[in-house]
């Protein structure tokens, strides 16, 4: 072979060889790039969905167990309505009757007497009585009074303000004890 035909032969190998590099590249950018593009969109996709599902399965899980718990919890807060819970009518006589029972079995003197005031909040399911109370004894007696008026009744009393006076005569202390009665309406 000749050097010039060996020279031809090699340009047309070049020749060839970068057209087969232009085609390759060609092919990636045409086909192969939007195809891998398409398919990671596609599991993205897939990948959003089943996790959307996931989320929903969890939700509806969640409403499920709710829908079972209602008829439950409605009747625990009917029992607890009927149970813990009395009506306006009775309140008044029944918190000073126990108030008074208490102070005798603690042996404390209610000198300073029992008060009373509704507090009515329209959007609440309950009204709201709060019973001031000024009794007067030795300390035991009156933490034993106060643990009696939270624990001891069947009514539904919650105590948030106590406060202690020593400046009384002799050995004694004052306590000004309120709680707030919850009444049906």
């Amino acid at each position: 072979m000749s050097i010039e035909r060996r020279k031809k032969l090699i340009r047309i190998v070049e020749r060839v060889a970068v057209g087969l590099l232009l085609l390759d590249a060609l092919l990636y950018f045409i086909v192969i790039q939007p195809t891998r593009s398409m398919t990671q969109q596609q599991f993205e996709r897939s990948n959003e969905a089943r996790l959307r599902i996931q989320k929903e399965e969890k939700q509806l899980k969640r409403l499920e167990w709710y829908k079972e718990s209602v008829p439950m919890t409605e009747k625990e807060v009917a029992s607890f309505l009927a149970d813990q819970v009395q009506s306006k009518r009775k309140s008044f006589t029944r918190a000073t009757r126990l108030v008074r029972e208490l102070a005798d079995q603690s042996g404390l003197d209610i000198s300073g007497g029992i008060s009373y005031r509704m507090d009515v909040t329209r959007d609440e399911p309950l009204d709201r009585m709060n019973i001031t109370v000024l009794v007067k004894g030795p300390f035991n007696s009156l933490m034993n009074f106060a643990h009696g008026l939270e624990t001891t009744s069947d009514d539904f009393f919650v105590i948030h303000d106590f406060n202690f006076d020593s400046s009384t005569e002799g050995a004694k202390l004052a306590l000004k004890l309120s709680a707030d009665l919850y009444l049906t309406r």
